[in-house]
């Protein structure tokens, strides 16, 4: 059995503006930030650690209206996926959105020590963590950033701060909120599960898009993107071959949003195991 080892960082965020000092920000706006900011962390988390690692998330208020300290503990192999910590991906991936205008990146050339340089939408080029620009240029990521921002759309608040004792603060202005604001809706819920679920509609070229499933013979029938690399390139490569019949065993999430009208999104995140007629 491999050993197991557990390593604590620790980061705080804080919400600044009067807004927050005379205690006047929206409870729902507030805990969907907070949600976000845990979902942002277990990626940031995973990416530095390995998908396999456990990751327990704690969030305490501090003394100052509006800041908050936030604890993860996680245990992990011995091998480890980065050279950069959980924190540091974190406001790296902030840094990385601000300086991208919120856009996805394209990756330029791999460099040394982890990293690669990328170029953002306005042709300028620098430098990131290779975890890190994994992390952002998820679509997933940068919903959550969208989420996490959305109390700067509120009256009286002014900005997000987010640091560690060993990475630099990242700030996100009001003015910046714009870059990570998606106009698809107000988030209503937003959860992830494991599920088994039939491969109705396979992309047999392993495109993310325009999957089709069905929860079993009751259940209802959906379109979801796929947004597991490995699982797609061994669709793509024939390495998993998938036939009439064939089910998966996944995390999906699932997003409730409400613009004019309430609609329902669902991504399968991770592909766990593939079942097909003749196992």
């Amino acid at each position: 059995m491999l050993e197991r080892f557990t390593v604590e960082e620790k980061f705080s965020i804080e919400f600044d503006g009067p807004a927050f000092e005379r205690h006047e920000i929206s409870a729902s706006a507030l805990a969907q930030s907070l949600l976000a900011l845990d979902g942002l962390a277990r990626r940031s988390a995973e990416a530095a650690y390995g998908k396999d690692a456990g990751i327990e998330i704690k969030v305490k208020g501090d003394f100052r209206p509006g800041s908050f300290i936030v604890d993860m503990l996680i245990e992990h192999g011995d091998l480890i996926a980065s050279t950069a910590g959980a924190v540091a991906i974190l406001t790296g991936v902030i840094k990385l959105g601000k300086w991208a205008f919120g856009k996805k990146v394209r990756e330029v050339q791999k460099e040394e020590n982890g990293c690669a340089r990328v170029e953002n939408n306005a042709g300028a080029v620098a430098v990131f963590n290779q975890c890190t620009i994994n992390v952002y240029n998820s679509a997933r990521t940068r919903d959550q950033l969208s989420r996490l921002t959305q109390t700067l759309d509120m009256e009286g608040a002014e900005g997000i701060k987010v640091f560690g004792s060993d990475s630099q603060a990242e700030t996100i202005t009001k003015q910046e909120r714009s870059f990570f604001r998606q106009d698809e809706g107000l988030v209503l819920t937003d959860n992830e599960t494991e599920s088994v679920l039939e491969v109705v509609g396979p992309m047999l070229n392993g495109a993310p898009d325009g999957w089709k499933f069905s929860e079993g013979e009751d259940g209802i029938e959906f379109t979801a993107t796929v947004e597991d690399d490995d699982f797609l390139a061994a669709v793509r490569d024939r390495k998993i071959t998938l036939v009439n019949g064939s089910s998966i065993r996944a995390i999906v999430r699932t997003v409730q949003r409400k613009k004019v009208r309430t609609r329902t999104e669902r991504t399968v995140v991770e592909v766990k195991e593939v079942f097909n007629p003749e196992d």
